[in-house]
């Protein structure tokens, strides 16, 4: 237990100072009060709008996220490799600075750069440098995370976009990818569906085709009514690569074909989405394979509240060859809209523990998945506001003919909330903590996990 006092004291004392920020009303302190405070940012934000209503062609946007967390210590962050359950513990202070310049030529054309500066209170993070987030802190440490062009048919609701941008399978849940890559994209209508598509070149190697990777992706919506619309999704990684590249084997083209569909009948919506995969390799058959994913939704809202239920389910990989599985991506942004940060995505995440503990340690070992999640949202007075989560999960197969034997099935329940209060629509203050009852899967009777963030989060 001590152990425990010991790691949560960083966020802790984030959250002690924050403290008097957050009561509704000033309780007799020395100046500055609350309202001194408030008065501070009302004119911050009224200033800010006036800059906004200038007459440049460039405007700028983004967050600044400062967060002192506490975790498990074999929460790995995103690129490490996960390992079983432990009583060590992580404690550590991060931030992110990110920056999204956009300038508009005029009404058809715009550029975009969007960067990103991350510094973990210590550590180097991002930054290139011996002192980069230590003393003197000083070095080279701007990520570009986005750098486009977007050109607007005139007379029309076409535009396409080439350069770095985001990209991927956000529809199906980020699994494949969704990150950013150089590449052309479009958007635009025909009659009643709404067409997305893209190329993009994820590995150029010697400039011969012979060895490149690209992905290409194409996508068509419908809206029959204002109730119902759905999605048809078509997609292809070419790897003519001696090398495997974000999940795919080398000279291996994987093809995914997906479907989606969004009903809304009063205050309630339902959706769903079906994801398959098909694996051809280019020289054998030594990494062909298919799989698929089925993801179910179903969302209430009310007044100021909503309510989500998801279930997941992923098939186990009982081939010979192991390739009856989604892989690992590089983008690592799985089940993330579930306000979970142990087996789900920790949506706030800068440099710690991402989470994802479901999809990694059992999805894309060859276990299979099945989850059932249950989040929620809730607006409060005076601009405090609530999130909420828990998940069950477990394993389709704990004995899959391509992995070995797991202890159990099990993977374990999460349960996950956020409480925080925003000031003046600009910055927020929240304490966000996940608990997680480690099951079977991870032996006979595994340490439990957690993790503790105290965060201020700056919008601009």
């Amino acid at each position: 237990m001590s152990k425990i006092f010991k790691s949560i004291s960083a966020p802790l004392a984030i959250a002690l100072v924050a403290t008097p920020a957050l009561a509704a009303e000033p309780v007799g302190r020395a100046s500055p009060t609350v309202e001194d405070l408030k008065v501070e940012i009302n004119q911050l934000t009224a200033e800010v709008e006036e800059l906004k209503k200038g007459d440049s062609p460039f405007t700028v946007n983004g967050y600044y996220r400062l967060q002192a967390t506490s975790e498990t210590q074999n929460l790995a962050a995103r690129g490490e490799e996960f390992g079983a359950p432990s009583d060590s513990s992580n404690a550590f202070v991060d931030q992110r600075l990110r920056a999204k310049i956009t300038g508009n030529l005029n009404d058809n054309v715009s550029l975009v750069w969007y960067g990103e500066f991350d510094s973990p209170w210590g550590q180097t993070g991002s930054c290139q440098g011996d002192d980069c987030g230590k003393l003197s802190a000083d070095g080279v440490g701007v990520e570009t995370k986005n750098a486009y062009a977007e050109l607007k048919v005139p007379n029309s609701d076409w535009k396409v976009r080439a350069g770095i941008q985001g990209y991927g399978f956000g529809k199906y849940e980020s699994f494949v990818t969704n990150d950013d890559m150089n590449g052309i994209s479009f958007a635009g209508n025909v009659g009643m569906a709404t067409l997305t598509g893209g190329w993009f070149k994820w590995e150029e190697n010697d400039r011969d085709s012979a060895d490149d990777v690209d992905f290409y992706m194409l996508s068509a919506e419908l809206h029959p009514s204002e109730v119902f619309h759905y999605g048809l999704t078509g997609a292809q990684i070419s790897n003519s690569s001696p090398d495997a590249l974000n999940g795919t084997a080398a000279r291996t083209d994987d093809n995914y074909f997906g479907a989606y569909a969004d009903f809304t009948y009063n205050k309630m919506a339902y959706s769903g989405s079906v994801l398959y995969k098909k694996s051809s390799g280019r020289d054998s058959d030594a990494t062909d394979g298919d799989t698929y994913m089925l993801n179910l939704y179903a969302q209430r809202h009310w007044g100021n509240a909503s309510l989500k239920i998801h279930g997941i389910y992923i098939p186990a990989d009982d081939s010979s060859n192991g390739a009856d599985r989604f892989a690992a991506n590089q983008s690592g942004w799985e089940l993330n809209s579930s306000n979970l940060q142990i087996f789900g995505t920790d949506y706030y995440y800068n440099n710690g523990a991402q989470g994802a503990r479901s999809v990694k340690d059992a999805a894309y070992q060859g276990y299979g998945l099945m989850g059932l999640m249950v989040s929620g949202d809730q607006e409060l007075s005076n601009d405090y506001y609530l999130k909420y989560g828990t998940g069950y999960f477990r394993a389709a197969d704990d004995a899959p003919d391509s992995a070995a034997q797991a202890n159990g099935s099990t993977l374990g329940t999460e349960v996950a909330a956020q409480v925080g209060k925003k000031f003046a629509g600009l910055y927020d203050i929240s304490l966000r903590g996940s608990y997680g009852f480690m099951g079977d899967f991870y032996g006979d009777d595994p340490e439990d996990t957690y993790k503790v963030v105290a965060m201020v989060n700056i919008s601009y």
